[in-house]
């Protein structure tokens, strides 16, 4: 098996040398002492089987030149008719120069001889006609492609005929291939309660299958955040929501796996005199939801007063129910649906109408001041203030003077002022409300002794904002 692999190496280096050495360029010399020759054909190199490019050089001048001829004669066997026969002529008149390649450093031109045949000896030479009509001849030069075989034949090394034996390298077994198991994954934790804006506590992931690529979620909870690289959920849910599966996908190049996590988001439970979201006090807690909000499209269940010293200073601010200037307000009706609602949850609404009246100074008007009021309270901002309507007001009445609550409609008579927290700064003093009764007038409640009663809109009474959630 191995002589005969030797032997398939010897002929394919055979045929490789047949191959290269068919381009072998053969070169004339000019015999010693001899005058050098004004053409000279430097190489002669195969460009096909039937075409040859031929490299020659000249000294004679241009101005002096017609054109150049390359003759090409059949070097014909000795048994046949003794004359030669043009094979090929090409004519390069100096006004075609720019068809053939002229290296300005040498003066070397070069020409392709097309339509041979392969297999036969031909003998080349270059003429120049001078424009005198004198031909200036170079020497002939023999070409064959057999001569070129034969001359490298007889430069093969002596052992050429005798390779040494080939060893065939032995490939090495291919490793066997990693199979990558499906992922598979466990959580901690499947389900979770929590209160709306309390931070959750989430799952661990543990990785059970193949490596794992990467995590996903159908859907993330309000105020959280899912990690697509560790699984990961976290954050503080700030919306209410019933439970609520969730599903996690684990994938890897050889399949995937999913595991359900169950959250449900609660409101928080208030109770009167709690400490609201809004930094304030619960001041009041519905039976049932009610409706609320500008537009009263929301529903709200607290109320929650802005606490004492909540414009900074040691007591409540006072301002006129309207403003005077630049426009006076203090004697018209707040036009639209205006602002006489009395009822609880219509104390937003009632301040949005008197500010798109005009009483947007906060220094002269008391729904402006009570609309400016923001606050952050554990980064978030609280800005939905306003002035409460009149039941709105009388619910806060009853928590500062302390009136048991029987129903919405209990005035808030009775009672001794209350100092618990965040009751302070009231001290039997009269506040607005955003109820309006006529173009001049509005309602106010004392919390000396509970009454409600109309006050001018250009006099100066206590102002305390109130939020609904």
């Amino acid at each position: 098996m191995r002589k005969l692999l030797a032997l398939v190496f010897s002929a394919a280096l055979l045929a490789i040398s047949i191959v290269a050495l068919l381009s072998v360029t053969r070169f004339t010399t000019t015999p010693a002492n001899a005058a050098p020759n004004p053409i000279d054909i430097i190489s002669i190199s195969e460009l096909s089987s039937t075409s040859v490019e031929i490299l020659f050089n000249s000294t004679v001048p241009k101005k002096s030149l017609s054109y150049y001829v390359i003759n090409v004669a059949a070097d014909l066997p000795a048994m046949e008719q003794q004359n030669s026969k043009t094979q090929n002529v090409a004519s390069i008149a100096p006004k075609n120069f720019k068809k053939v390649i002229k290296i300005k450093a040498t003066g070397l031109i070069t020409a392709e001889i097309k339509n041979l045949n392969p297999g036969t000896a031909y003998k080349f030479s270059v003429s120049a006609k001078t424009n005198k009509a004198k031909m200036i001849s170079s020497e002939v030069v023999e070409y064959s492609s057999l001569s070129n075989l034969m001359d490298a034949l007889s430069n093969l090394p002596a052992d050429w005929g005798n390779p040494k034996p080939i060893q065939i390298p032995v490939a090495a077994p291919a490793p066997a291939p990693v199979i990558l198991s499906a992922p598979a994954f466990t959580l901690t934790s499947s389900t979770e309660s929590r209160t709306v804006n309390t931070t959750a506590t989430g799952f661990t992931i543990s990785s059970t299958g193949g490596a794992i690529a990467s995590f996903a979620i159908n859907a993330t909870p309000p105020g959280m955040n899912f990690n697509t690289t560790t699984g990961a959920l976290t954050g503080t849910p700030n919306t209410v929501a019933a439970a609520t599966t969730y599903t996690i996908t684990a994938t890897n190049a050889s399949g995937s796996a999913t595991q359900s996590f169950g959250l449900t988001v609660t409101a928080v439970v208030y109770t009167v005199g709690q400490a609201g979201p809004g930094g304030g006090i619960i001041f009041y807690v519905a039976s049932t939801p009610f409706a609320c909000g500008p537009t009263r499209a929301a529903n709200c269940t607290y109320l929650e007063a802005a606490p004492s010293g909540w414009n900074g200073g040691a007591e409540d601010p006072t301002r006129s129910w309207a403003q005077a200037t630049p426009v006076d307000y203090q004697s018209t009706t707040v036009p639209g649906n205006g602002a006489t609602a009395t009822a609880i949850g219509w104390g937003y609404r009632n301040t949005r109408a008197i500010i798109a009246q005009g009483n947007t100074n906060t220094a002269t008007s008391a729904a402006a001041l009570t609309d400016s009021h923001t606050v952050t309270v554990s980064g978030v901002v609280y800005d939905d203030w306003f002035l409460p309507s009149k039941d709105e007001l009388n619910q806060m009445c009853k928590w500062v003077r302390g009136v048991a609550w029987t129903s919405d409609a209990t005035v808030c008579t009775g009672g001794t002022l209350n100092s618990g927290t965040g009751a302070a700064g009231f001290e039997g003093r009269v506040y607005w409300t955003s109820s309006e009764i006529a173009f001049a007038s509005t309602w106010g409640h004392n919390f000396f002794h509970g009454s409600q009663s109309s006050f001018s809109k250009f006099g100066e009474l206590y102002i305390r904002p109130v939020r609904a959630f």
